[in-house]
């Protein structure tokens, strides 16, 4: 089973998601948050601060978990956490990246579990 991690980084009740470029075979020019494969040996903590890092340059600490699952072969983490830094996409796998309102979010092309992610935020209040 695959590792995978993702973070939802959250500001002012909006929610920053990138547009997949189209250099993954999964969902590609979709809208997601930052996040993916996890490294031999990796946890899942260490998976996200990385790839959050690698994908739009911000410094990413896990404080909970906001879901888990399955998807394919992959077992999956959504982390919420704090984060600091300037955004600066990884033009390989990254096209766009944006704030998004809930209203604005739950109307994009979303990937994997992103709109139930988006909906639960909305639920509990942080969206």
């Amino acid at each position: 089973m695959i590792l995978a991690a993702s973070g939802v980084i959250l500001q002012n009740k909006k929610i920053l998601l990138l547009q997949r470029s189209n250099y993954t075979e999964n969902y590609p020019e979709f809208w997601g948050c930052p996040g993916g494969r996890a490294e031999k040996g990796e946890t899942a903590e260490q998976n996200v601060i990385r790839e959050v890092k690698e994908e739009c340059n911000l410094n990413f600490s896990p404080t909970s978990i906001l879901k888990t699952g399955v998807w394919q072969d992959r077992s999956y983490y959504r982390f919420l956490g704090n984060w600091n830094g300037e955004i600066k996409l990884q033009e390989l796998e990254v096209l766009d990246y944006n704030w998004f309102s809930y209203h604005e979010a739950i109307k994009l092309k979303l990937s994997f579990d992103y709109k139930e992610i988006i909906q639960l935020l909305y639920k509990n209040q942080l969206l």
